[in-house]
């Protein structure tokens, strides 16, 4: 009897994993149509004098919905981990706001963003780089939350084997992590507080 609660367990738990996957699966592809739709938008607004305020509108649209999608799927890593799909799909989200961040830096507009990229390390990290990365993850919400869609906040774990990632760390030098990365050209590696990230970014 006990072996057979045993197996029943182990059984259900995998129903139910997969059946979390599934859902997140279905999230990531209404993503993934949304990125592809974006592009061509910003293809289509392109020499247009209004494209600017319209491209940064779809940015900070997309990039809130799979940052909340992201919050669903942290749920998910935080139960047990019986397959590897929440795994695959943390490395496609991640292919997504990657692809974000490149058009973003791609596009005419981008000194019109304020982007906020947030590199971590997703798998395994030590118990003291876990506390920091939970101490800057709830510094840029708070800021985040503060200030909606003045600010596109883009978080990547930087391990999960994204080649792309890795060339635009390399091309900013974006060595030591974790790491805040602002506008292109500000690079935070210790702790700071709502208040200076203000004074950076507006001048507050």
């Amino acid at each position: 009897m006990a072996l057979l609660i045993f197996w029943t367990g182990i059984i259900l738990g995998i129903f139910f994993e997969d059946s979390r996957a599934d859902r997140l699966k279905s999230y990531y592809l209404d993503s993934e149509t949304d990125i592809f739709d974006l592009n061509i938008q910003a293809q289509m607004f392109s020499g247009n004098g209004n494209s600017c305020d319209k491209i940064m509108e779809q940015n900070v649209f997309f990039a809130d919905k799979i940052y909340e999608e992201a919050k669903k799927l942290e749920k998910y890593d935080a139960s047990t981990k019986i397959t590897s799909e929440v795994f695959k799909l943390h490395r496609r989200y991640d292919l997504l706001r990657a692809m974000l961040w490149k058009n973003i830096i791609s596009s005419n507009c981008s000194e019109r963003f304020n982007v906020i990229v947030y590199l971590y390390q997703y798998d395994e990290p030590s118990m003291d780089l876990e506390a920091r990365q939970i101490t800057f993850s709830k510094v840029l919400l708070d800021f985040k939350k503060k200030y909606k869609d003045k600010v596109i906040l883009i978080p990547i774990a930087h391990d999960t084997g994204i080649k792309s990632l890795d060339l635009l760390r390399d091309n900013y030098g974006l060595d030591e992590l974790p790491v805040v990365f602002i506008n292109q050209k500000h690079k935070i590696t210790d702790l700071v507080t709502v208040t200076e990230l203000e004074e950076l970014i507006f001048g507050n």
